[in-house]
């Protein structure tokens, strides 16, 4: 399910007697981190709440926080052996539990209130829009849709030779014969003569489902010259166009390295 869709489903919960909300740094990029430090940010973050709820005199809402609190320190820790950036979780006591792994980054916050605390999800989807990756590989055009620091889905075009056109592969695209290679090599210059009309074909393709997906933008990835003319062809889009060398990095690895550039 979309954030978007999230967001609007927490907004509706309202809880009698309290809910319980965690934003919690998990990733193990810092040293600290590598220590466990997360650990003890949630011991103590769950801990102040309740020292808080034990004066408050409100026994109604404590037992419902010791209940929330028994079910995110267990659904967190059992994370522990592969640990996302970050966690979110949301429970409420009319019995909504909800968990989030994230790749970017938020802030430590431990929250019990009347509704979910969402003011953080909020900003990650303004700042982690659902986007879209064009990787231009000449002759290949592959297309990574992501938010939030994760892939969602993936698509490969390749030009074929025989009809002319752009074949579409959904995930990972087969391997191509070795005979096949040589017969694309043949026609590589030809590529070059009709890149601008050809480019053109699969730009309308893409924007379309950009319209369709409603993504907020669009980066290009490839060489120089090949994402300049690509850029030329897209009629509905100012997209980014990544100036470094990722070609030989992975979906997952290309957009981190594109949301280290946003964060």
């Amino acid at each position: 399910m979309s954030l978007t869709k999230d967001l609007k489903r927490l907004k509706q919960i309202q809880c009698d007697n309290g809910c319980l909300t965690i934003y919690l740094q998990t990733g193990k990029t810092s040293v600290d981190q590598q220590k466990g430090e997360w650990k003890i940010r949630l011991k103590n973050g769950l801990k102040k709440l309740e020292e808080y709820l034990e004066v408050s005199d409100n026994e109604p809402e404590l037992q419902a926080f010791k209940k929330l609190k028994k079910q995110a320190e267990q659904q967190i820790m059992e994370l522990s052996t592969n640990m996302p950036k970050s966690i979110v979780f949301i429970g409420s006591s009319e019995g909504d539990v909800h968990l989030k792994k994230l790749q970017v980054p938020v802030e430590n916050d431990f929250r019990w209130e009347k509704h979910p605390v969402v003011d953080q999800l909020e900003a990650l989807e303004e700042k982690f829009p659902l986007s879209g990756i064009v990787m231009i590989k000449k002759t290949d055009v592959h297309t990574v849709e992501t938010s939030l620091g994760e892939v969602i889905e993936e698509k490969q075009y390749s030009w074929d030779i025989e009809s002319e056109d752009w074949k579409e592969y959904v995930g990972a695209r087969p391997q191509a014969e070795a005979g096949a290679a040589l017969h694309r090599e043949q026609y590589a210059d030809r590529f070059d003569a009709n890149q601008q009309r050809w480019f053109k074909k699969i730009a309308q393709k893409i924007e379309k489902e950009s319209k369709q997906k409603n993504w907020s933008t669009m980066h290009l990835v490839g060489s120089p010259d090949q994402t300049s003319e690509f850029a030329r062809q897209l009629s509905n889009h100012d997209p980014k166009i990544s100036k470094r060398n990722l070609a030989k990095l992975k979906s997952h690895e290309i957009v981190k390295e594109l949301n280290e550039e946003v964060v």
